[in-house]
């Protein structure tokens, strides 16, 4: 009994040898399994002289192939060819549909799409697709409507709100673009760019209370994002929290030493110049550093320590600027040395700071008639 089960186990599989490898079929299932490659390989070997070879198959099958190997021109030539050959498929539109998306013959998605049909209609980024397609050919009515089909067979789908939103933004509806904010922002898949318009649309509706409470959020979610970060410091910014907006740029400033600057800036309009200070020390550029340093100086009156720069100031190239010129003359003139200022005063170049200095030269000369007026 064994040894019929192994004879008759040697002849079937003679008889399997025998048959003839189906590659149209292998192929089919290759690409519907994900392997493209080996599909290629598979389809590279058919035989079309057959005698009722079913060309419609195979041409659709090329397509689809060329289209996941990121050929959409040839793809649509094997998608064409298939038609002529009796292809009736409406699926296979989708396919083309989304090869003339990728190379943005945005007129040929929308007609490829309509002879889709109900095909085009099951798949939610078809409405995507087509309602980008009219957009980008300056027709706002049909994506609209296009999306509004969309959300009437797929109401969960979030990147409608958020299409929709991003149009109204692109044409200036920032509080009906609102409406759509707080939908697709609760589908936990935006990015730091939804944050950052739905944010910018708020804060041109001067609702800088929401924008900044949305902000926080990003920073804390995407907190290597310096535009959320720069936003947010700006929407405190708008509020006169100038502290506020100076802690969010001390924080980045440890990873961004560029924010350092502004924090600085920040702090001192907040009438914070000791922290003002130490920010400034982090700033890496000498110039931009010594040039804040002065603003410090003078916002805190200590005229000594502005003078005491001066070499440094000369180091560093900042004497050639006749705003600084002019604040280590009026430093000079508040500390009583009258020669330096009248010094560094009259070689200012500048007409509108030099029309200023004249005002303290008069002072000086006052000053020097009557040697107690002006202790």
């Amino acid at each position: 009994m064994q040894r019929l089960l192994i004879i008759l186990l040697f002849l079937a599989g003679n008889a399997w040898a025998d048959e003839p490898i189906d590659y149209v079929n292998l192929g089919s299932t290759l690409l519907r399994d994900g392997y493209t490659q080996r599909a290629s390989t598979v389809l590279d070997k058919v035989d079309v002289s057959k005698k009722d070879f079913d060309f419609a198959r195979y041409y659709s099958l090329k397509g689809i192939l060329l289209h996941r190997q990121g050929y959409p021109t040839l793809s649509n030539i094997f998608f064409d060819a298939s038609f002529e050959r009796g292809q009736d498929n409406p699926a296979i539109f989708l396919y083309v549909a989304k090869n003339y998306w990728q190379i943005q013959d945005y007129p040929q998605v929308i007609d490829a799409l309509a002879r889709a049909g109900e095909a085009a209609k099951q798949d939610e980024q078809m409405f995507v697709i087509k309602a980008e397609a009219y957009k980008q050919q300056g027709d706002f009515h049909s994506a609209w409507a296009a999306l509004d089909e969309g959300i009437s067979l797929f109401p969960a789908y979030s990147r409608f709100y958020s299409q929709k939103f991003y149009y109204l933004l692109e044409l200036g509806f920032f509080q009906h673009a609102l409406e759509y904010a707080d939908q697709y922002l609760q589908s936990k898949d935006y990015r730091p760019k939804d944050y950052l318009a739905v944010a910018y649309a708020l804060r041109e509706n001067g609702q800088y209370r929401a924008a900044a409470e949305l902000l926080e959020e990003a920073v804390l979610r995407y907190d290597s994002e310096e535009k959320l970060i720069e936003l947010l410091s700006q929407v405190y910014i708008d509020q006169e929290k100038y502290l506020m907006a100076a802690l969010v740029l001390d924080w980045a400033a440890i990873r961004y030493p560029e924010f350092a600057h502004k924090a600085a800036t920040l702090y001192l309009k907040g009438d914070e110049p000791v922290r003002s200070l130490q920010l400034n020390r982090r700033i890496p550029d000498q110039q931009e550093k010594f040039r804040q340093r002065l603003g410090i100086d003078i916002y805190t009156e200590d005229y000594e320590s502005l003078v005491a720069k001066l070499p440094a100031l000369k180091r560093y190239g900042l004497m050639e600027d006749d705003h600084i010129k002019y604040a280590v003359g009026y430093a000079y003139f508040v500390n009583g040395d009258y020669t330096n200022a009248k010094r560094y005063l009259q070689s200012i170049t500048d007409t509108q700071l030099f029309r200023k200095a004249s005002h303290i030269f008069q002072q000086i000369e006052t000053c020097q008639n009557e040697l107690f007026s002006c202790y």
